[in-house]
């Protein structure tokens, strides 16, 4: 087993001809003032124990849902002892596409549309608003629209409609299950690739406390970390 690649958070090692094994690590991320911030784009020099556990059982969990729920994700088996998810190799939307979903305004939605009357932290929508951003740690991830994503040839324009509707139905579904788990969710970011093997779009990477805001279901409580992994522990793989 070959380490392919060292990420921010976990290693990457291949793993047969379609798949790759992902070792999740206590390595943790800090912003560009040193305060440790999951989604900063720099590697802290310190490590958080648990860190990759807790993010691990979480993103199993969901997928594991998803999966029940007829959402295909990259997941084929998962280890939480070793640390490790194994899963189907992946084409991404070059460079990179994150799927953003927002019930509650908060964050840079609110510093982005701080000047438009009614916006303030916290504000309900009435309706889910779905972003989607360009992978750009040195542009500060910009917001991208569905026609530019086709006319710079990312995808084409029924892949798109297709992934719009899948990536809806997977957020009503995350939604619902953080919602079982007594958690009012804020806004969540995930991530789409194509099965490099037969082309089938699945939610690849993770999804855990490093990528959402969630709350208690008064809106009052931030439940983060942790806290907020423990909430999807699995018991047994």
């Amino acid at each position: 087993m070959a380490l392919l690649q060292r990420g921010k958070t976990k290693d990457v090692y291949s793993h047969g001809d379609h798949m790759l094994e992902l070792v999740f690590t206590d390595r943790v991320t800090k912003n560009d003032q040193g305060e440790v911030d999951p989604g900063g784009n720099n590697v802290s020099d310190s490590l958080a124990a648990g860190q990759g556990f807790a993010c691990l059982s979480m993103t199993t969990a969901i997928f594991s849902y998803l999966a029940e729920n007829g959402i295909p994700t990259h997941m084929v088996s998962y280890d939480l002892d070793k640390l490790s998810m194994v899963v189907r190799k992946a084409e991404t939307f070059k460079p990179g596409l994150e799927w953003v979903c927002r019930w509650r305004g908060t964050g840079s939605f609110i510093r982005r549309y701080q000047n438009v009357p009614g916006a303030k932290d916290g504000m309900v929508f009435s309706s889910p608003v779905h972003e989607i951003t360009i992978k750009d740690d040195a542009g500060g991830d910009p917001l991208i629209v569905p026609d530019a994503i086709v006319a710079l040839g990312m995808m084409s324009a029924d892949t798109l409609n297709e992934l719009i509707a899948l990536n809806a139905k997977a957020m009503n579904l995350i939604h619902d299950l953080f919602r079982q788990k007594g958690l009012d969710l804020w806004d969540i970011k995930i991530e789409w690739g194509k099965d490099a093997e037969t082309g089938r779009l699945m939610l690849i990477d993770e999804v855990s406390a490093n990528g959402c805001r969630a709350y208690d279901l008064d809106g009052k409580t931030k439940i983060a970390g942790e806290k907020l992994s423990g909430c999807f522990r699995m018991q047994t793989a």
